[in-house]
């Protein structure tokens, strides 16, 4: 019986174990590409998003290909020839597979912190078996758009799961979202595909990055490849089974099929054994008609295992060999023995289950004719003649050409299935091709970027050279005009800071600086350019001091106190201590009062019954604590202005963040000298304060002094210039 058959669509050159595992367990093996992984269209986003790795709290990777792809990228970003990952920051894949290729780039526990779901370290001993399918059952960007993945993406019921929710479940509880809020996130991934991972991240406060590190594309099949998919499809060819290891791979498939096969084979290929790693793949899959789904374990070992499940289901017991018949009677005579078949049909029966890798084992497109097997002989009539041996060497005749015919059927159908497995070879040559071909590409397009660098620098040499040029033909100039020179930016940077920034003290230290180096020379033609410089020294220390500093700093400090400055209408309750107190001196006068009353009565009647005195007592008390009760309840003050009475808690907050606005507009009038603004801003905080707020209380009465001391200390002063000084200089000049 031929063997069972398993159709691999993993990316061209990604399921090499897998075939082999497959060939081992006796399975025959065609490989039928669904996905084409290759680099992406524009690299810069990632080498950008490379160079600047040390600004990122975490980086995730979605599949294999996105860390090949990225450290590959990030080797040519810093020019060694193994990329060097900073320790301090973390990493973040989906599942084993992307462990182990992390680790054959040396990039593992413990010198780096690389977060994966629960149980992917575990098998990251056999992680080079977790190849990847081209585009993950689920990461990142899964749901059958997935960026390259895990080929353990998904269970079959089991606790272990390597998608993007059990990822962000590590995520959640190794960092935590107080570790991400307000930091970038780089997600390295392939083109397209969900983001739910992505919002996530966002959801906790960080800024994520997602860059392309390589491009999934739809593959082109050979002839050969469909015409072993058409010979799988006709009734009565060896059982297969397609391993579909994406939902885009799913959509793939039908999207290629609807084109290339007829509404026949299509109908037949949808009702073929399917077997997806991950329920996402399978509800796919089921979404768009194929009506058998069976579900694997993760990885590759999980897929073998499906695979080894579905062929004993399918190939069946052995035939039992054909019992000799009993004779029906006595005297029936023993049919002869079947001729031995000659040794060329023999070796063709013998090799109709060959190994083979790779390719589909295909039904015999044609059956054996009838005359390979003899007919039942009629049980011959009392006293019937012998066989004559003509027929018997008919016989044999014929079943020589029977077997002939069917060891060239064999070997016909042995070289088509050559051809196919080297036509897919090829098919795979020039992807492999083309890749290398884009690669050179991209290495030229590198190569002459770094010459145009070169162009730059040698330019910028040359700039350079040029202007330490005209340095030496300066230093070579005459030293009196070098002095000049020096006094003169000397007394531009004095005037400039004395116009901006009124600073009198930087303008005196330059005129005083530049009047010691001309003391220095003791120079004849310099004493008018010395006598305007000390008349001008002479102006500025006539300027008398203000504090402007400690003016802005009162001003900041009533600003600080805007916000606990009580308002006329939030008037404070009576707090619970001082109430107590009230009432205990109110308790007290009561108690006291009685007393007082007995004395009174004793000194005029000593006959005067006691209970008398206890209650006029009781009800002096009952007076005292009614009145002061009535007396917190009820106060009466006086306002000349109701509306500071009927502002609402927002009015009131907008009240205070005006009063701000105004002292903030003051401070900035004041450090610029603009000495009206100041005062007007001033003016119309204390007007708001002295109308809204309560000027009883002793913070609303300090803030008003703060104000009153910042427009005492900000004087308005006329500065001096330094034209003397200035003119003086360019007459020396001149001469």
């Amino acid at each position: 019986m031929p063997r069972p058959t398993v159709v691999v669509t993993r990316p061209a050159g990604q399921s090499r174990q897998l075939t082999e595992a497959l060939s081992a367990a006796g399975l025959d093996v065609l490989g039928f590409p669904l996905l084409a992984i290759g680099p992406a269209a524009d690299e810069g986003p990632l080498r950008a998003a490379l160079a600047q790795l040390a600004d990122f709290a975490l980086v995730v990777f979605v599949s294999p290909n996105a860390v090949a792809f990225a450290l590959d990228a990030l080797a040519q970003v810093q020019d060694k020839p193994a990329p060097r990952w900073p320790e301090a920051v973390p990493l973040a894949v989906v599942g084993p597979a992307s462990v182990a290729a992390l680790a054959e780039r040396g990039i593992a526990a413990p010198a780096c912190r690389v977060i994966a779901p629960a149980g992917s370290h575990a098998h990251e001993a056999d992680g080079a078996g977790l190849a990847d399918n081209g585009d993950g059952a689920d990461n990142e960007n899964g749901n059958g758009n997935g960026n390259g993945g895990d080929s353990s993406n998904g269970n079959d019921g089991g606790d272990t799961r390597f998608d993007s929710e059990a990822l962000w479940q590590q995520i959640d509880s190794q960092l935590g979202a107080a570790a991400l809020a307000g930091r970038q996130v780089l997600i390295v991934r392939g083109n397209g595909g969900r983001d739910w991972l992505a919002e996530r991240l966002r959801g906790a406060g960080a800024e994520v990055r997602a860059v392309e590190a390589y491009r999934r594309s739809v593959p082109a099949p050979g002839s050969m490849q469909w015409q072993a998919v058409r010979d799988g499809l006709k009734p009565g060819a060896p059982p297969q089974a397609w391993l579909l290891t994406s939902s885009e791979a799913v959509r793939n498939l039908d999207g290629m099929a609807r084109e290339a096969l007829s509404p026949q084979e299509l109908a037949g290929l949808r009702q073929v054994q399917c077997i997806a790693p991950h329920a996402r793949i399978a509800e796919q899959a089921a979404a768009l008609g194929f009506a058998h789904v069976l579900r694997a374990a993760p990885g590759d070992e999980g897929l073998l295992a499906a695979c080894r499940q579905w062929a004993q289901a399918h190939a069946g017991p052995p035939a039992p060999m054909p019992a000799p018949a009993s004779a029906p009677s006595a005297v029936a005579p023993v049919a002869p023995p079947p001729p031995a078949l000659p040794d060329n049909a023999s070796s063709a029966i013998s090799s109709t289950t060959p190994t083979k890798a790779d390719r589909v084992t295909q039904e015999h497109t044609a059956t054996a004719p009838p005359a390979t097997s003899p007919p039942p002989a009629a049980p011959p009539a009392r006293g019937a003649a012998r066989v004559s041996p003509w027929w018997l060497l008919l016989v044999l005749l014929i079943l020589a050409i029977g077997g002939g015919f069917w060891w060239l059927q064999n070997r016909v159908e042995h070289l088509t299935q050559e051809l196919a497995r080297r036509q897919q070879s090829n098919d795979a040559l020039v992807q492999e091709t083309r890749v290398l071909s884009r690669n050179a590409q991209d290495t030229v397009k590198e190569l002459q970027a770094k010459v145009g660098a070169l162009d730059g620098q040698l330019g910028e040499a040359r700039d350079k050279q040029s202007a330490l040029e005209q340095v030496y033909q300066d230093l070579m100039r005459n030293r009196d005009d070098w002095e000049i020179a020096e006094i003169q930016q000397l007394l531009t940077n004095a005037g400039q800071q004395l116009q901006l920034t009124g600073n009198v003290q930087v303008a005196l230290a330059a005129l005083q600086s530049a009047d010691t180096r001309l003391a220095r020379t003791d120079k004849p033609q310099y004493n008018l350019l010395r006598r305007a410089i000390a008349r001008d020294v002479a102006r500025m220390k006539a300027v008398p001091d203000t504090d402007l500093t400690g003016a802005a700093i009162k001003l900041d400090e009533a600003i600080n106190q805007v916000d606990t400055l009580p308002l006329l209408s939030s008037e404070r309750m009576l707090e619970r201590s001082e109430a107590d107190a009230r009432k205990a001196e109110a308790t007290t006068r009561a108690e006291a009062k009685p007393d007082k009353g007995n004395t009174k009565n004793v000194a005029r009647s000593a006959a005067a019954p006691s209970v008398g005195n206890a209650v006029a007592g009781w009800f002096g008390g009952l007076w005292d604590s009614v009145r002061d009760e009535l007396t917190q309840v009820i106060r009466i003050r006086r306002v000349d202005d109701a509306q500071a009475l009927l502002l609402t808690g927002d009015q009131g907050w907008f009240l205070r963040e005006n009063v701000k606005l105004r002292l903030l507009n003051a401070r900035l009038a004041l450090l610029s000298r603009n000495e009206p603004v100041f005062r007007n801003d001033l003016a119309a905080a204390q007007a708001m304060i002295g109308r809204y707020f309560d000027t009883k209380s002793r913070r609303v009465q300090a803030a008003l002094t703060l104000l009153k001391q910042a427009q005492a200390g900000a004087v308005s002063v006329q500065l001096p210039t330094m034209a003397e000084s200035l003119g003086a200089l360019q007459a020396l000049k001149k001469e």
